[in-house]
């Protein structure tokens, strides 16, 4: 039986979203491992060789659990706000850069720049709509946090683009720039957005466990939970593949998609490093540092790119 072009297509998605899963649960484990080694203690290592069972035993776990409704939720929104996470997270994987992909997405940046806007509302409904007040504080600190922070985040993207000229995540993987040498300021300041506009290490003030329990997701259990650690986490890694196209250069054939890959893992474990070692941070400095500091910064950086592009 021959397949058609559409069928083919839902084939490649099918088994894009499954090796994804797979990835970020293991992406998990091994961050945790490496956190275990710097902190000098085992991390996981109970379940399988080198705990590599784990994250199948952790999902089992979650996804039998209870699902349980708190009485003041709005039950409607309590349940869909993960999934709405969850879709939004997994969305952005169509546009992953394969030179052999039956489809391509020809303003693919300005798509995931939708994407990472509209996450902002899944994380408010789950806060909200938990009806905990550690909820709705989580919530609002994303808006406030995540707004604040994807106006530098935007800035610091277009700054390659201006280099590129492209939208399209394929075809700037095809280009032979390496901008981390070239533009390392506008690399510093895409980090550092990152992590705030991720909730990372030492930026994690949306669910920040010594004041808000978990922040947004305190009342989601079993499913929802698994639904929402699995969302944050596979923009985790999409945003280091990004990184890895605008900054990195690339290398044509198997070599180079097989460097590609290398190289978008090693900038995804840097961030364990850096939640192993860094504290976290006052949550009125990082506003204060975003709109002080930061921000005045990268306009001053994207003005520059734009002179040297038209000089050129």
């Amino acid at each position: 039986m021959v397949l058609q072009p559409l069928e083919v297509e839902v084939v490649v998605m099918v088994l894009r979203l499954a090796v994804t899963l797979l990835g970020v649960a293991y992406y998990v484990a091994i961050e945790r491992k490496l956190i275990g080694m710097v902190q000098r203690r085992h991390g996981p290592n109970k379940r399988g060789v080198l705990g590599m069972v784990l994250p199948l035993a952790d999902g089992i776990k979650l996804l039998t659990k209870e699902l349980v409704l708190p009485r003041s939720a709005e039950r409607s929104l309590f349940l869909s706000g993960p999934i709405l996470l969850f879709i939004l997270a997994y969305r952005a994987w169509l546009i992953y850069p394969v030179r052999t992909g039956f489809y391509g997405f020809k303003y693919g940046v300005l798509y995931y720049m939708c994407l990472v806007g509209v996450n902002v509302f899944g994380l408010i409904i789950c806060g909200w709509s938990s009806g905990s007040r550690y909820g709705l504080l989580g919530g609002m600190r994303a808006v406030a946090q995540t707004v604040s922070y994807e106006v530098v985040f935007n800035t610091a993207l277009f700054c390659p683009l201006l280099f590129f000229s492209e939208l399209e995540l394929t075809k700037i993987q095809e280009e032979v720039f390496f901008l981390f040498f070239l533009l390392p300021e506008v690399a510093l300041v895409w980090a550092v957005s990152s992590l705030a506009e991720l909730n990372r290490v030492p930026f994690d003030f949306v669910e920040g466990e010594s004041e808000l329990v978990s922040g947004y997701m305190v009342e989601h259990g079993g499913v929802g939970f698994v639904l929402l650690v699995l969302g944050e986490y596979a923009r985790l890694i999409f945003r280091r593949v990004v990184t890895v196209c605008l900054f990195a250069k690339n290398w044509q054939g198997f070599v180079g998609d097989f460097l590609f890959v290398c190289l978008a893992v090693r900038v995804r474990l840097s961030l364990a490093l850096i939640r192993a070692r860094f504290p976290r941070y006052r949550y009125d400095k990082l506003i204060g540092f975003c709109w002080g500091s930061l921000l005045p910064l990268v306009r001053g950086i994207f003005l520059v790119c734009v002179s040297l592009v038209r000089k050129g």
